[in-house]
């Protein structure tokens, strides 16, 4: 019988990525401009500061009566402040009068502050006698003020370079005046799926045959980082047939993706078309989950070719991938936020090898916690949405103890305990 085996060797993870960084790359991501509010979910090409300060000037953050604190500092119940109106301030007013000692001005929540006013005193404690106000009590300086600058300063970072812009990030930028940013266009991927096992979503399902939902989530994860993913259909496990596609798609895509027959078994024929096709190829990663994974450079274009196992193929994109794109847009820390948490159980590792670990976090006590979940089987699909949070262990590393701090990637919210 025929044996099939092109794995020579496990390529470690920072062997792969620097395979691929240092590949003649033919494409280049570009920039263009968009409209603020046309740029969510894209990536910031460059940094964007606040061209002014928020708010512009001293504020009232309440409805009330802008005054000096020293004035109210004696003011009691039973011995209340009294202090001359004189005069109100719109939430439109392009500038503000001087407060003297002894008078008081009316704001709205908005308004400027007068100069020389410190404090804004909410108009529950007072009481209003024609052109007087009482106050009730005393207030410390700053109360119901807001100071120019106080949210964002002018030349402050609004937007780093490689940030994936939110809907937070559009509010901010319009609120300075922003109307326009610069972003990386997306890249355009071509998505195919292997196998003939596999049966579209919608299909009926018959024995023998498994639906094709790695693709699914390849795509979304791309959609996620600004990848703009075509899905193109099932190949069969015909050699000719995905060389065939391959060359097709890289003539009008940026760069290729395909699932399944990455492995070493005969029918493994992703990987027996890459060798046909390559300039440069990475088959086999030390990786868990996620060890027959490739990467492959064909006529100036990545190639990347993942398990056809979701849990596997996942775990490929975010340790290769997704740091070689960061750093081409110009970003190192990853996209999820990273937090601190103890260890709720002992996870060991496999010796030289990098673990991608699917976990559960949550917070008690002002501490928060992770647990791993089942590590074995890159095809265990229900850890994708019973996880909240992924860590990586380090190839050096044959295991972390219970009660061990480690850095987790945030995919979801983290719970009470």
């Amino acid at each position: 019988m025929e044996s099939f085996n092109i794995i020579e060797k496990l390529h470690s993870i920072s062997e792969a990525q620097s395979i691929i960084m240092k590949s003649n790359i033919r494409y280049s991501i570009k920039m263009e401009e968009v409209k603020v509010e046309e740029s969510i979910g894209k990536v910031a090409a460059e940094d964007v500061r606040s061209p002014m300060d928020i708010p512009p000037v001293d504020r009232s953050v309440l409805d009330g009566y802008a005054a000096r604190w020293i004035d109210l500092s004696v003011a009691s119940e039973e011995s209340p402040v009294r202090l001359g109106i004189a005069g109100s301030i719109p939430i439109d007013s392009g500038d503000a009068p001087e407060l003297k000692p002894g008078e008081a001005y009316e704001v709205a929540t908005g308004s400027p502050i007068p100069r020389g006013a410190d404090v804004v005193v909410p108009v529950e404690y007072t009481r209003r006698l024609g052109d007087v106000i009482e106050v009730y009590r005393p207030f410390p300086g700053g109360y119901g003020v807001s100071v120019r600058g106080e949210d964002l300063r002018e030349g402050e970072v609004i937007l780093n370079k490689g940030d994936i812009i939110s809907e937070w990030h559009i509010g901010v930028l319009a609120s300075v005046g922003i109307s326009r940013v610069t972003v990386w266009r997306p890249i355009r991927a071509a998505l195919y799926a292997t196998g003939l096992e596999l049966i579209e979503p919608g299909e009926p399902w018959r024995p023998g045959k498994v639906y094709s939902s790695t693709t699914r989530a390849v795509y979304s994860y791309f959609i996620s980082r600004n990848v703009k993913p075509e899905y193109l259909g099932i190949l069969p496990d015909d050699v000719d047939v995905i060389e065939s596609a391959l060359r097709d798609a890289l003539s009008k895509y940026d760069i290729v993706v395909t699932t399944g027959g990455t492995s070493v078994g005969r029918k493994d024929a992703t990987i027996r078309a890459l060798h046909g096709l390559a300039d440069d190829i990475v088959h086999g990663l030390a990786l868990t989950p996620g060890r027959p994974g490739a990467f492959a450079i064909v006529d100036g274009k990545l190639v990347i070719a993942l398990s056809g196992m979701p849990v596997a193929a996942i775990s490929e994109l975010i340790a290769i991938w997704d740091p070689v794109y960061r750093r081409l847009l110009g970003r190192e820390k990853p996209w999820e936020p990273v937090v601190e948490a103890r260890m709720r159980s002992r996870f060991t590792s496999h010796p030289g090898m990098v673990n991608v670990v699917r976990s559960q976090t949550c917070y008690s006590g002002g501490f928060i916690y992770t647990t791993p979940l089942r590590v074995t089987g890159s095809g265990i699909l229900s850890t994708l949405i019973r996880a909240n949070s992924l860590f990586i262990v380090p190839e050096e590393l044959t295991g972390i103890e219970e009660g061990d701090l480690v850095e987790v990637r945030l995919t979801g919210y983290p719970g009470r305990c």
